[in-house]
């Protein structure tokens, strides 16, 4: 089992475009969360600072439950900001990787497998990592590779010839980790 498997991952524009854009709404995904919890930690400290008790107006706490309210919600107005901006730029970056691509002459990606290590090749570069650095892990329809901590390709069945997706799928349940 020394031997080399060589698998080709064809280019087709429009998967690439889908599995650019899942992978972006499935990083931000992990935001939204923390944003929810936000928005509602803000409206609750705003609702305290302005409930009409008596004694409670009359000494500093309001105000510093209005404060901390307003902070709040000004955290969550930069965390839409943020995301709005990456869209924007995740889109572009996503139309200028697929125009260098249609530029190539050869539009694949290559993926070497063997027992100690994969090799991800593209026409722009070539990544390797060895089995213990390299995670997977299966959502939706989506195969997303981690290799060497935090360098990520998506890949769908529908980019593979024939059997290489399940031949990709063996080497990683054997040699990689699964990831959460």
């Amino acid at each position: 089992m020394d031997e080399t498997i060589k698998l080709e991952v064809l280019f087709d524009e429009n998967l690439e475009r889908e599995n650019q854009k899942f992978f972006f709404h499935y990083v931000w995904k992990k935001h939204f969360t923390q944003l929810k919890k936000s928005l509602f930690f803000g409206l609750l400290i705003l609702i305290i600072g302005f409930i009409p008790l008596k004694g409670f107006d009359e000494s500093p706490i309001p105000y510093i439950f209005r404060y901390i309210g307003f902070l709040y919600l000004g955290y969550v107005y930069l965390l839409i900001n943020q995301y709005i901006k990456s869209k924007k730029q995740n889109d572009q970056l996503i139309e200028n990787l697929i125009s260098d691509f249609k530029q190539k002459s050869e539009i694949h990606n290559l993926i070497f497998l063997n027992k100690e290590d994969i090799t991800v090749q593209t026409p722009f570069s070539t990544i390797g990592s060895i089995w213990d650095r390299t995670n997977y892990r299966i959502v939706e329809k989506y195969l997303i590779l981690e290799i060497s901590n935090n360098l990520n390709f998506i890949f769908t069945k529908a980019e593979f010839k024939e059997s290489n997706y399940e031949t990709l799928l063996d080497f990683l349940q054997q040699y990689s980790k699964k990831g959460n």
